[in-house]
């Protein structure tokens, strides 16, 4: 019986022994400069990789903050960081999308990537043209901008595509006619 006991205080302080491990881990990592500080990483690049795993553990990162968490972004942030003063380690990055996700700019970034998500699956249909346009308008389209290609989508209405299809050749359409090319 006693030996039930020991197994089981033993296990006890071993799963503390590793949480306790995980968290001194990451206060010692944070203060650490990043891979992707002094080096050009491409996506497959193993320590860009840890790099963006010890993010996405030490962080506090959702699903749709994955965006940022790539090596030109991850870069082109910290140096905005460093170019006012602060080092460059994981914990500044970690500050700065925490004071970042208190914005409205986060909020309106978050709901437009997610009308981005829903259009690029959603197929033309110009009966409900008017509540769709919404993430065209967020991209910056203008009213006649707007017309254009809600005339072009009239003509491959038929063709079954989806918004983001429709835009990819609606775009290079204009990119072909372009005069200055």
């Amino acid at each position: 019986m006693p030996l039930k006991y020991l197994i089981a205080a033993l296990f006890a302080f071993f799963c503390t022994f590793v949480k306790a491990q995980d968290v001194t881990d990451c206060e010692k990592l944070l203060d650490t400069e990043p891979y992707f500080v002094r080096h050009k990483g491409t996506d497959k690049d193993s320590l860009l990789q840890k790099d963006i795993r010890i993010l996405k553990h030490c962080g506090n990162f959702e699903s749709i903050d994955s965006v940022f968490l790539k090596g030109p972004m991850l870069g082109a942030l910290m140096l905005d960081q460093v170019r006012i003063g602060k080092p460059a380690t994981y914990r500044t990055l970690i500050e700065y999308f925490a004071a970042f996700k208190k914005t409205l700019a986060y909020k309106d970034f978050v709901k437009g990537l997610v009308l981005y998500k829903e259009m690029a699956a959603k197929k033309v249909n110009l009966d409900n043209w008017d509540a769709d346009k919404e993430l065209f308008v967020r991209m910056g389209f203008t009213a006649g901008d707007l017309e254009d290609f809600k005339g072009f989508l009239a003509g491959v209405a038929s063709e079954n595509l989806t918004y983001k299809a429709a835009l990819t050749r609606y775009m290079s359409e204009i990119e072909a006619m372009r005069v200055d090319k």
